[in-house]
């Protein structure tokens, strides 16, 4: 890389830290190219993208940023950032999910609105249940006591019904 495009570099990495809400930082050492490009694909497919660079043009990226400087600490060796388009924790799942299925992959860390992620903070809300599934369980919490309203004002009219069964069986006996 010459000089100019380590600058574009930089300049890109600055510009997806502002349009992203999260960041997390991985260690792919071991990783082969198949791995990758399917770790790619299944990030892209949930508003995630892959950026893999030089250590020090990451931080040189980073500097003076107050959104991600909490990632400064983390960055060594061989790392890769991805960055969260929309929902960071649809990333952080299917990133939970890979490392479970390829060991060479590890979570490093993560920061989201200017809050570091460590690896233990990136495991529990790639474990949280996705946005559709917690409104479902609103909607269940909030139709439960209508529900139950609904069943009591019923259930003298179910009883009545039995009682009236219960005679019509034993007259025909």
């Amino acid at each position: 890389m010459n000089r100019q495009q380590k600058e574009v570099f930089v300049s890109q990495l600055k510009n997806d830290f502002d349009l992203s809400g999260s960041q997390f930082l991985i260690d792919y050492r071991g990783m082969t190219v198949e791995q990758m490009q399917a770790l790619r694909e299944q990030l892209r497919a949930k508003g995630g993208v892959v950026k893999v660079g030089k250590v020090r043009l990451m931080k040189r990226a980073i500097d003076g940023m107050d959104k991600a400087e909490v990632l400064m600490p983390y960055l060594k060796d061989q790392l890769a950032l991805v960055f969260s388009e929309k929902e960071a924790p649809v990333v952080a799942k299917v990133l939970y999910d890979f490392a479970k299925e390829n060991e060479q992959l590890k979570l490093v860390a993560g920061c989201m609105d200017s809050e570091l992620l460590t690896n233990e903070n990136i495991v529990e809300i790639a474990k949280l249940p996705s946005k559709d599934a917690l409104y479902g369980q609103l909607c269940g919490l909030l139709n439960a006591p209508t529900s139950r309203l609904v069943y009591l004002l019923n259930m003298p009219v179910i009883q009545l019904l039995c009682v009236i069964k219960k005679i019509g069986e034993q007259k025909e006996q």
